[in-house]
């Protein structure tokens, strides 16, 4: 027997890293519209995915190297954030007038995003992660599924099981 799980179930990491590209290009495509930025930011999640590459099943090693996107994407909007951003002006554009908040408005918005976020902390990372895919970056359950090799079925009991916990966890904290 080897010392090396990672051999013996991942025979050529390198070949399950790059069957992930294609799909890794489309999430970032989604997020930035750029087909440039997209293949550079999906080759770099390749590239820190095969420095790293110790899973023990294929399901780590997809959650893995979309939790590496993730990361690499929220790393992305930091930095633009702190170097600013170039925008491209548009002559045609129209601004949506925005609304002043009410300090109490801010206030119980503030307050319902921490009760979410501890709610979120207190769910298993797999059913975390699902939820946050298909919410928040917005994948489509059948990407998820393929991306953790389960079924679309799994995956919608996974997302409503968040659901109902953070509505409980959210009616717990109202009390």
């Amino acid at each position: 027997m080897s010392a090396n799980p990672t051999a013996e179930q991942f025979p050529d990491p390198a070949s399950l890293v790059t069957s992930l590209r294609p799909a890794l290009v489309k999430y970032f495509m989604r997020k930035c519209r750029s087909a440039a930025e997209s293949e550079d930011m999906a080759q770099e999640v390749l590239l820190r995915a095969l420095k790293t590459a110790q899973w023990r099943s294929e399901g780590e090693a997809k959650g893995y190297i979309f939790r590496i996107a993730i990361n690499l994407w929220h790393d992305r909007n930091r930095r633009k954030a702190t170097h600013g951003a170039v925008i491209a002006w548009d002559d045609d554009a129209q601004f949506a007038e925005v609304e002043e908040s009410s300090p109490e408005c801010v206030l119980t918005q503030e307050e319902d995003f921490q009760t979410l976020t501890a709610g979120l902390a207190t769910l298993n990372e797999r059913t975390r992660d699902i939820f946050m895919l298909f919410r928040l970056e917005q994948m489509k359950q059948g990407e998820i599924a393929a991306l953790y090799g389960m079924s679309v079925s799994a995956v919608e009991k996974q997302v409503a099981k968040a659901l109902a916990h953070l509505m409980r966890f959210a009616s717990q904290s109202s009390k």
